[in-house]
């Protein structure tokens, strides 16, 4: 079960002193607060590129593929996301309602990629389908949409903010 998962890995989050990991399982307990509430905070600089730690590697035979690039920012992945609803929205099998993942990955051999989500109405879990290519591809062009932006950012010697600040920013605590 995720919430079992996201105790976990909180847990071990804690262990290591990790707050780029601590802020991803934020991401993962509120994604869905978070995407609903995207327009409030794209503009801001410092919610938009916080970074997560998202696995989106796959390994065999010691190469590695993966669908892109680290860092991952918190507003080009749920941007990303939003912009392509095809590729990534899912219907919730319990409710029917549109959800979308808080983590994605897959195998670039046999083409699937996991949607990992929870809806409000208690479903949580993943989802496969199909397209690894395509959705690798859509991701790393959002990334490269982002560059620029990110390079402002960076000149302006500004730090990114966490999870935890975002969600007291949009009063969801």
């Amino acid at each position: 079960m995720i919430s079992d998962r996201f105790a976990q890995a909180e847990f071990k989050a804690t262990q290591a002193q990790d707050p780029v990991w601590m802020d991803t399982i934020r991401f993962f307990r509120n994604a869905n607060d978070i995407y609903s509430r995207y327009d409030e905070w794209k503009s801001n600089d410092v919610f938009y590129f916080i970074p997560l730690k998202l696995d989106m590697s796959y390994h065999i035979c010691g190469h590695t593929v993966r669908m892109a690039d680290g860092p991952i920012f918190l507003g080009t992945f749920v941007r990303n996301t939003l912009e392509h609803k095809e590729l990534f929205c899912v219907k919730c099998p319990k409710c029917g309602k549109d959800i979308y993942p808080f983590s994605y990955n897959g195998s670039p051999l046999s083409g699937r990629v996991d949607l990992e989500a929870k809806c409000d109405c208690g479903w949580d879990g993943s989802t496969s389908v199909s397209g690894w290519k395509v959705r690798s591809e859509a991701l790393k062009s959002a990334q490269l949409q982002d560059a620029e932006r990110f390079r402002s950012f960076q000149k302006k010697t500004l730090s990114p903010a966490n999870i935890q600040s975002l969600l007291e920013e949009l009063n969801v605590l």
